[in-house]
């Protein structure tokens, strides 16, 4: 139901054989193939969903254009997706994780003026278990990149978020910032593991990393003002969460988002 919905929001056609996409939105259908080229100069949207069950996907964004990836995760799966920018062309990519699973993503900015951004959440309950990689690979210089993933887990469930960002020793002037913000309930365990391998000299990034628990200060503050404990612990966690639905790479799309997440928060 909800790839449905944004199927609909974004007018998706099916990714013709070729793979090639011209501006529009696009999602995947039975028979399309995994290699995807972004023509250049083109605007395209691009809804990829678990129940697509693509496994490795490769996509290329060609000069100048520009790509923005809605990914969903909401039905155990394992999914591989590489994104090769080649000069002046950005990507922007949403990605929310509600199920147990394995997703990776590897961004490679192959060109001078390309972009790569990513928002992510991850929300598990029970006993999920979910691993998420985002790797940024600046190869060449004058490029961009921001990754900023969000996790919380709780009842029993174990989560993981790894990310390397790798500059290359002619990828001058690079510009890059990785940031992991977690939380955890109950016996939940997350780890994350940022990485900056860095073989230039003239470069701007940052990383940071933190795993907590819920404030218990505005909790009580809450509970003060009349609220159950759940509904304070729940409020909490949606305002933490919140900000990556509502700047999805889709706009119109943060209704379906903020229900998908919702019917999982119900479960904390």
């Amino acid at each position: 139901m909800v790839v449905k919905r944004i199927e609909e929001l974004i007018s998706a056609k099916t990714i013709p054989a070729s793979g090639r996409l011209t501006s529009g939105g696009w999602t995947f259908g039975e028979g399309s193939g995994y290699d995807v080229v972004v023509e250049s100069g083109q605007e395209a949207v691009l809804l990829i969903a678990d129940n697509a069950n693509l496994g490795d996907l490769n996509i290329d964004v060609a000069r100048g254009a520009t790509l923005r990836i809605l990914n969903i995760i909401h039905d155990h799966s394992a999914m591989n997706i590489a994104v090769a920018v080649a000069e002046d062309a950005q990507c922007m990519m949403t990605q929310v994780v509600v199920s147990a699973s394995d997703t990776r993503v590897v961004a490679s900015l192959m060109e001078r003026g390309a972009r790569f951004e990513l928002g992510g959440v991850f929300v598990l309950t029970d006993d999920d278990q979910a691993s998420v990689t985002v790797d940024v690979n600046h190869i060449a210089s004058d490029c961009q990149s921001h990754t900023s993933v969000k996790g919380v887990a709780a009842g029993k469930s174990h989560g993981s978020f790894s990310g390397l960002v790798y500059v290359a020793p002619d990828a001058q002037r690079t510009d890059s910032v990785q940031s992991s913000r977690n939380i955890t309930m109950g016996e939940a365990h997350i780890e994350t593991l940022p990485q900056l391998e860095i073989y230039a000299d003239d470069v701007k990034c940052s990383h940071g990393a933190t795993v907590g628990q819920m404030d218990s200060d505005a909790i009580l503050y809450m509970r003060q003002r009349g609220l159950s404990l759940a509904d304070a612990k729940r409020l909490q966690i949606e305002g933490f969460v919140d900000d990556v639905v509502l700047h999805s790479v889709i706009a119109g799309s943060e209704e379906v988002l903020a229900e998908l997440l919702a019917e999982k928060l119900n479960r904390l």
